[in-house]
């Protein structure tokens, strides 16, 4: 669970701290059995006071496991992602209306996982393609056709689409 300090920065508007660590993250929340990160999640952030709240901003790297969506093959999927927070200390400041969405926090440090989990989550692509040219599974056979060729016949054509065929002759 990554966490920051920040009862020194607190003291001084205007103060600015880099931070660079590793943290494990739990699965993510999609699919039906979540995706998997494969590694620790690198963190380079800085953290400044504002004043009136502590912008958090900075880098985020994670390689997640992840499936193929054509051949359902597990591969590695490493994402940077750009991070960009900014918290609020519930006990000191009452939000204004340009302030909705600052994140509250109290004590002296900050837990900024359920940011880093909906960060990674947005920058998710659609699909997932273990590469460009994956040609994916039979939809006979179910062979991996990445892997072998298959003798199964495709000439199964959609009804509605028959007309464009003769078209084509």
């Amino acid at each position: 669970m990554p966490l920051i300090q920040v009862e020194k920065l607190k003291k001084y508007k205007g103060k600015r701290i880099s931070l660079f660590f590793t943290e494990e993250l739990p699965a993510l929340p999609a699919g039906e059995d979540g995706i998997q990160p494969l590694r620790e999640v690198e963190y380079r952030l800085s953290a400044t006071n504002a004043g009136t709240a502590i912008t958090v901003e900075g880098m985020i790297k994670v390689d997640l496991r992840v499936q193929c969506n054509r051949c359902l093959e597990s591969f590695a999927h490493p994402q940077e992602i750009v991070f960009q927070e900014i918290y609020y200390d519930r006990n000191l400041h009452k939000m204004g209306a340009g302030e909705l969405d600052w994140i509250p926090y109290t004590g002296d440090q900050i837990d900024i996982t359920p940011e880093v989990v909906q960060n990674i989550l947005l920058n998710l692509p659609m699909r997932f393609l273990c590469r460009d040219d994956c040609v994916g599974l039979c939809e006979v056979c179910g062979k991996d056709l990445n892997k072998e060729k298959c003798a199964c016949s495709r000439d199964d054509l959609d009804p509605r689409l028959a007309k464009l065929k003769d078209l084509l002759k």
